[in-house]
């Protein structure tokens, strides 16, 4: 009788387990970010907002976030910011989850900076020159070699 309700037991608790999850992705549409031959800087996180954010550039914005030239020609810099959320697989931990804004810094051939916003909007409690601030401001990332 034992082995019996021992199984009546496993076999319940494998069918409970193995149950679908309530919560539905329908109607969500998740853009990802394709950074093309931009190289990843660096990241951010703001806990306050629930964001985080990447930077990606190529070789000169490396160079002049570096310190090497304070107005480095054809630098070309993307900050993409998501909403944070939950991840599904490890209690506790973030992933990236909705595409809030894609930031565009670049620099001509005379090192001015030209700022715009492909996707999204700019953060209500910052202007203009304060966003190309905080892009400027990162520390670049060092990889092992």
């Amino acid at each position: 009788m034992k082995k019996i309700l021992f199984i009546l037991l496993l076999s319940s608790v494998m069918f409970a387990s193995c149950s679908k999850n309530t919560e539905s992705d329908a109607g969500k549409i998740r853009f990802m970010f394709d950074s093309g031959d931009l190289r990843f800087i660096s990241s951010s996180f703001n806990p306050i907002q629930q964001t985080m954010s990447a930077l990606y550039g190529n070789q000169q914005a490396v160079a002049l976030l570096s310190g090497f030239n304070k107005r480095l020609p054809h630098s070309s810099f993307k900050l993409v910011t998501y909403q944070m959320q939950d991840d599904p697989n490890y209690f506790g931990s973030k992933v990236n989850g909705e595409l809030l804004c894609v930031e565009t810094l670049k620099t001509d051939i005379k090192g001015n900076l030209e700022y715009e916003i492909e996707f999204g909007k700019m953060p209500s409690s910052q202007n203009k020159g304060q966003r190309i601030a905080n892009i400027l401001d990162h520390e670049p990332v060092k990889f092992p070699q």
